[in-house]
């Protein structure tokens, strides 16, 4: 029982670090805090949210909304998760939808055409970017 209380000190409440998070965050309008869920655990990302990717963010439903008619069914697909998660691999997009990565790649490449989307970054260390073609 002794063992138990030496790490007490340490731990206030399991879980009660993201809410002391979250409110401090109120107060800089400017940040974002990301949660996902990965294999074998959970991401967590903390965002400096620039002017270009603030009114991004204000556009995706609009988008949305205004490509139904224009994209495919897999590209919906795409499209939503990219907004559920802006870091989704296309090999992931692969195993979401049941194609293959080419096929995710040449709609991937058709949705970039179109100007719905765009990539910021590298390959792997980038993020996708819902976009609206004026």
């Amino acid at each position: 029982m002794q063992i138990a209380n030496l790490h007490q000190p340490d731990i206030e409440k399991y879980g009660s670090g993201f809410k002391r998070i979250l409110n401090e965050l109120k107060q800089y309008p400017t940040m974002n805090l990301e949660c996902n869920e990965i294999p074998n655990g959970f991401l967590v990302t903390l965002n400096y949210i620039t002017q270009k990717t603030s009114s991004n963010l204000k556009v995706t439903d609009k988008v949305t909304d205004k490509v139904t008619d224009k994209v495919t069914d897999n590209q919906k697909i795409i499209l939503e998760n990219i907004l559920k998660n802006n870091k989704v691999t296309t090999n992931e997009l692969a195993e979401i939808i049941g194609i293959s990565q080419r096929k995710i790649k040449e709609n991937i490449n058709k949705l970039k055409i179109a100007g719905l989307i765009s990539r910021i970054g590298s390959a792997k260390g980038g993020y996708w970017v819902i976009t609206q073609k004026e």
